[in-house]
């Protein structure tokens, strides 16, 4: 089975689905149908002790947890890890400073403090430190997330920096910065969200969205080069086939 580090490596394209819920027969459920679960702790109130329960039930039946944090703080990027995260997303980064700290935090644990600042820095670890380094983070993977135009415009030197993995395109938030919210035809934000793909391409890093609205837009995704794609959310899929079902 791999790990989620493993198939964003590769080139297949990657399914997932956003939770809300706790309910133990839900991985069982997904198990086959999705690559990861994305566990939302930004918008969703999980208690610490449900996203390592989320977590470890998700790996149970080869679903990948994915897990966004509350905010680009590094404290919370080593909580999600130590409670069984493969990959931890990091919303609304706009700025190299904050790309470096959710980075230590995520690929030179346990190292922490000035010494993990000065390794973003460019002031190499000890050999043997840094092996134990590698060892311990190795199936660990950190994605930005691209909310803003101010990050739209960094993305190449925030995606450049060693260790992030990824970005993932926040629509709602990017088209309300781009004056044009929910719009996602508009030119302004063809061009953002192309752009962050040709830059992920380039830099060989995966490039998300979340695209939860139409199936078509899922296929436009991936054209433009997106393979991790989040398909929706359990409550609101759940709520779209019972409006199916009463139609029929």
């Amino acid at each position: 089975m791999k790990s989620f580090r493993e198939q964003i490596a590769g080139v297949q394209n990657l399914l997932g689905i956003q939770l809300t819920s706790v309910a133990p027969h839900w991985p069982r459920q997904l198990s086959g149908k999705v690559d990861f679960a994305f566990i939302d702790c930004e918008h969703h109130c999980f208690s610490r002790e449900q996203v390592a329960w989320l977590c470890i039930a998700y790996r149970s039946v080869g679903i990948a947890p994915v897990v966004r944090v509350l905010e680009p703080r590094s404290a919370l990027v080593r909580a999600c890890i130590d409670d069984g995260a493969e990959a931890v997303v990091v919303p609304y980064v706009e700025s190299v400073a904050q790309a470096r700290e959710v980075v230590a935090a995520a690929k030179l644990r346990p190292v922490q403090g000035e010494r993990a600042s000065a390794a973003m820095s460019g002031q190499p670890l000890e050999t043997d430190l840094q092996t134990m380094v590698d060892q311990h983070c190795q199936n660990v993977s950190l994605i930005l997330q691209i909310e803003s135009t101010t990050a739209v415009d960094r993305c190449e030197d925030l995606l450049s920096i060693q260790g992030v993995d990824g970005a993932m395109v926040g629509p709602f938030d990017l088209t309300a910065t781009l004056s044009c919210l929910g719009d996602h035809q508009n030119p302004k934000f063809v061009e953002a969200i192309t752009r962050v793909a040709d830059v992920c391409r380039s830099l060989e890093k995966i490039a998300g969205i979340y695209f939860a609205d139409s199936p078509a837009k899922e296929v436009w995704a991936r054209e433009l080069g997106y393979r991790m794609i989040i398909a929706g959310c359990d409550i609101n899929l759940i709520g779209e086939a019972l409006e199916l079902r009463r139609r029929d």
